[in-house]
């Protein structure tokens, strides 16, 4: 009974809190840093290129988010790290202009790739022979047909 009120009473110091806490925690935290470790922010620079691409100038982006001017957008696409709500709002609107729900994140630009607008109009070599051997049907048919003209 003794030793109940003894650890009862050391319980309120700080320090036996904070040994309790982090016996308690421990597994948590370590997870919290191992995945912490691993982490990438956002890659703004890409995600303004890729708007770019897509015809936003920064006057445009900084237009339609909640940000002071150009020389916001700017200093982003340099290296800048917007506040939380700024940059939440600059991913949505990247996601949908580009239609991804992920996003890309520091150092993945050569492992992570996706395609902008028509980019992707020449990687199916099938289709695209496909539409040369149209042509070539048609413009024979058409050079036929002036052959045979009197």
């Amino acid at each position: 009974m003794n030793m109940t009120v003894d650890l009862l009473a050391s319980a309120d110091s700080p320090r036996a809190r904070a040994r309790f806490i982090n016996q308690r925690t421990k597994k948590k935290v370590k997870e919290f840093i191992v995945k912490r470790r691993g982490y990438k922010r956002p890659d703004f620079n890409r995600m303004i290129l890729d708007l770019g691409r897509l015809g936003w100038t920064h006057e445009k982006i900084a237009d339609v988010l909640p940000v002071s001017g150009a020389s916001t957008v700017s200093e982003w696409s340099r290296g800048g790290i917007p506040n939380y709500d700024n940059g939440d709002a600059f991913i949505l609107l990247w996601q949908i202009e580009v239609g991804l729900d992920r996003y890309p994140r520091e150092g993945e630009w050569a492992t992570y790739k996706y395609k902008i607008g028509q980019l992707d109009m020449f990687d199916d070599w099938d289709e695209l022979d496909a539409v040369i051997e149209q042509l070539d049907q048609a413009l024979s048919l058409g050079i036929e047909e002036s052959h045979n003209k009197p």
